[in-house]
This record gives structure tokens, sequence and C-alpha cells, in this order.
């Protein structure tokens, strides 16, 4: 082997460690599956990798945002949903907003997920409901308060229920000219992008938002809907009350400071949205998130 390909291969086996670069928070396994809390520290702007996936993962983000681009297909990642790997799958990754992003991976075996999600995707990447990301915090909280392995693992198995029931496709074509739909699918990853930075874009209004992306508001809201299936308040929406939740998890105890950081009118305001999307009150999802009974 020369040189050249030598170092050609010592760069891809490098950046394929770096794409692995995380801080495992915690771990705990029961019924089959092994739940990882996993904390990126991988600070790359551009891809990183290839890496190979080794087994059938259900990953669930919690904070933050990324790029990933699996099997050849490219989504922007944050804390409405995740995505699935299946054996050999190629991934790699990139964080244009930077690193922090917080996940869960859930590995099991073929048979738990072939049972869930068998055949072809229709994308990688999905969504899930406000409620679904309630049990996947509050599970993560039983592990943390020492829940024995039989409750975990009815847990374990009901979220993965919850997540197959829920998981709506990220993309739908928006377009018959190739041309547009890449351009808006690259306007919705784009604005995915500064609403996954967290309070600053979050605070934004549509105007600002649109502003930023360099379109009218109109022509954001509806190329967002026809790529995503959901409306942009609906999204934002998701993106607030799960960012009020991972701070509760965090430890912060004030609604009144979350519902003014994660712009929200008063703590009244915060109440009702985070009643309708995840059908609980924000003081009671603090008990359900605490690490202690």
């Amino acid at each position: 082997m020369n040189e050249e390909s030598r170092s050609d291969r010592e760069l891809l086996e490098d950046e394929a460690v770096r794409e692995r670069r995380g801080a495992l928070r915690g771990q705990f396994s029961a019924a089959g599956i092994t739940a990882q809390d996993i904390l990126c520290c991988e600070d790359r702007a551009g891809f990183v990798g290839p890496g190979h996936a080794d087994g059938y993962t259900v990953v669930l983000a919690r904070s933050g945002g990324y790029l990933r681009r699996i099997a050849g297909e490219e989504f922007f990642g944050d804390a409405s949903g995740g995505y699935l790997t299946r054996p050999g799958d190629e991934h790699r990754v990139a964080h244009p907003i930077g690193p922090g992003d917080r996940s869960t991976e859930f590995r099991l075996g073929a048979e738990l997920f072939t049972d869930r999600f068998d055949g072809p995707p229709l994308s990688r990447r999905f969504t899930i409901t406000g409620t679904t990301d309630v049990h996947h915090r509050a599970l993560l909280a039983a592990a943390r308060r020492g829940a024995d392995d039989f409750e975990l693992g009815e847990r374990l198995h009901r979220l993965l229920d919850d997540v197959a029931a829920s998981a709506g496709p990220w993309r739908t074509d928006t377009s018959r000219r190739p041309a547009a739909a890449r351009a808006h699918a690259r306007l919705v990853r784009d604005v995915c992008a500064v609403l996954a930075e967290g309070t600053p874009g979050l605070r934004l209004s549509l105007e600002d938002l649109a502003r930023a992306a360099g379109v009218s508001p109109h022509h954001l809201s509806r190329v967002f809907r026809a790529v995503t299936g959901t409306t942009l308040t609906h999204h934002r929406n998701e993106l607030r009350i799960r960012g009020v939740l991972h701070a509760l998890e965090e430890g912060e105890d004030s609604l009144r400071t979350l519902a003014y950081a994660y712009g929200f009118a008063d703590q009244a305001h915060l109440t009702r949205v985070c009643r309708s999307h995840t059908g609980h009150v924000p003081s009671a999802l603090r008990g359900v998130l605490a690490d202690r009974a």
C-alpha cells in the first residue's frame, strides 16, 4: 500500500473514531434491551465518518441538534424525535450548531426490533408525540431512582411500543421538481437548526425566523408544513416543551423562570401548552422527572 492510500485510510479511521466521541452518562439493561444516555462531545460542523452501525438501535434525542446521514438519507435531528439504524448502515454526523446534544440509544435484538419496526422505514428519521417523550424521560428518571429490572423492562417495552405507534416520517416530497425539493429540504433543515439551538432561536418571532432564512413568513410556513407534515408552530412548541422538560431533569425548579426563558407569555401559558402536548401540567411532570421518588 502506498503512502497516500495509507494516509487516506488512517484519516477515515480517525474520523470514524471522532464520530463516536461522546460521554456515556449512564447505562442500564433490562428485558434484553440496553439503554445508554449519551452526551455528544463531537464539535465538527462538517460531516464526520463514515461509521457503520453494528446493531439494531432506536435513538431518541432529548436536547440539542445535529445533522445525520444514514444509508444515504440526510436529515436534521432534534428533540422532537429520533432515528433508527440497522446492522451495516453507513452513517455520518455533523454538528452545525455545536456539540452538547443529548440522546438515549436503545440497543435491542433483531426480533424485538422487527416486531415493531419491520420493513423498510419511510425515513430513518422519525418524530414522536409529547406523551411518548414524557414516557422516555420518565423511564430514565426511574432508572436513576434505582427501579428494579422488572419495572425497567416493562417501561422499556411500553416506550418502544409508544415509539412504534407514534413515530411519523419526517419528510414527504414537496415538489415534482428535484431542485425545488432539495431547496425546500435545505430551508427546513436550516430553520430546524436555528430552533434546536435553544432559547435564543425559540424566542424568535415568525418574522425574525423567516428573515434569518431569507424567505417570507408565508413561504416558510407553507414549505415547513409540506416537508414535515406539521406546522412550524407545532414543531416550535414541541421543542419549547421538551426544552422545559430537559431543564427540569437538569434540576431547574422555577416554572416562572422556564416560561420566560422559552418565550411563553407567562407560567399559565406554559402550563396550557404543556398540557396540550403531553397531557400533563409541568408541575406534575417535575415530580415524575425527579431523581428521587
